[in-house]
């Protein structure tokens, strides 16, 4: 009894329409939550994360980017 009606609604059109609806409403509404709390989490940390002058301390400059973890090594030492 439960194979057919599981087979009666699978073979209903209509029934595969409203599946495959809320199925894309469902993953939509889930990817959009996760980007939102992803942008926040981003911006939260961009605010509050490092000082500025911090950030503006760590940065390397070189011309020449293959030597680059080099350098950084020479300004330890």
């Amino acid at each position: 009894m439960l194979g057919s009606s599981v087979t009666s609604a699978l073979m209903n059109p209509k029934f595969i329409w409203k599946a495959a609806y809320t199925s894309l409403l469902v993953f939509g509404a889930f990817h959009v939550t996760k980007l939102g709390i992803a942008l926040a989490g981003s911006s939260l940390m961009s605010r509050f994360g490092k000082p500025t002058l911090v950030r503006e301390t760590s940065k390397l400059h070189s011309n020449n980017y293959i030597l680059l973890p080099f350098v950084y090594m020479r300004k330890q030492f």
